[in-house]
């Protein structure tokens, strides 16, 4: 996971500068072409004559021409480099939810996940996800285990670290504010660290029913990891989530400080809407 972990960590970055480079970002878009295309029809002019001018003049407007062309291809190069971190975060996102994707298939596993906080015996975050679709109490999860077995044999299956754990880490250690902090009543309140900290997504929120638990998370209009891993995967999101998703699901499991079962999940474009329920160990 700690790819993962550094992918967040560039993700965080790029996006937690975003505000304070809307300014540069519409000049390099909007300046760095025309500037180039300035400077290119200057430097030609000049070398083919269509000028009348005096030679101290000619170079004077030569030297202004390359100016203009080194400064636009400047501007262009700065908004080229911005945008690389950003589209490797996605790329790593998307292979990390494909790969989890093609286990749960593989290993034909059927139940809904459950998301574990760090509590009791646990020090690590774990998903654990049924081999069986019925809702059997899970069996003791820990943090060295991958494949779990209950006293029965339909309760087994596997725990993986949370694919949205890193991102969750890394938040809480830039607000040095845990989420194990937080209560379900002010969930929602909490999460926008997720969110407005780091702008992949674009809100956050979490309604506490009781014993059920509704989390609703709207991306962004142009993220295409949930939506991607949604079709690509079908099942993915009520076993382990998108990373992103999983992000949520994490932090909701760590400010209730209790198990949370997936009931049910929707997916409606950017909007994604989970009902969870604690497991009562």
């Amino acid at each position: 996971m700690g790819t993962l972990d550094k992918c967040f960590d560039t993700f965080i970055y790029t996006e937690s500068i975003s505000s304070s480079m809307d300014a540069r970002e519409i000049g390099a878009r909007f300046g760095g072409l025309p500037l180039v295309i300035l400077g290119l029809v200057d430097i030609v002019l000049i070398l083919t004559g269509s000028i009348s001018a005096s030679r101290e003049l000619q170079e004077l407007l030569l030297r202004v021409g390359f100016g203009v062309l080194l400064i636009g291809l400047l501007l262009l190069f700065l908004f080229s480099v911005r945008s690389v971190p950003q589209d490797l975060s996605f790329s790593f996102m998307l292979t990390q939810g494909r790969n989890i994707g093609r286990l749960i298939n593989a290993l034909n596993l059927e139940g809904k996940g459950i998301y574990f906080p760090p509590v009791g015996r646990l020090n690590e975050d774990r998903v654990y996800i049924p081999l069986e679709k019925r809702d059997l109490p899970p069996p003791d999860i820990s943090d060295v285990s991958v494949f779990d077995v209950g006293s029965t044999g339909p309760s087994m299956g596997i725990s993986l670290l949370p694919p949205g754990k890193g991102f969750v880490d890394r938040i809480e250690q830039l607000t040095t504010q845990p989420f194990s902090k937080e209560t379900p009543m002010n969930g929602t309140e909490a999460l926008e660290k997720l969110s407005k900290g780091s702008g992949l997504m674009r809100s956050l929120e979490l309604t506490d029913r009781g014993e059920r638990l509704e989390l609703e998370i709207l991306h962004n209009r142009n993220d295409t990891i949930c939506s991607t891993l949604w079709k690509e995967y079908p099942d993915l999101h009520s076993k382990v989530g998108c990373p992103l998703c999983s992000a949520a699901l994490t932090a909701s499991a760590r400010i209730t400080g209790a198990p949370l079962r997936v009931i049910s999940v929707e997916h409606d474009r950017s909007r994604v809407k989970y009902v969870l329920e604690r497991v009562i160990g």
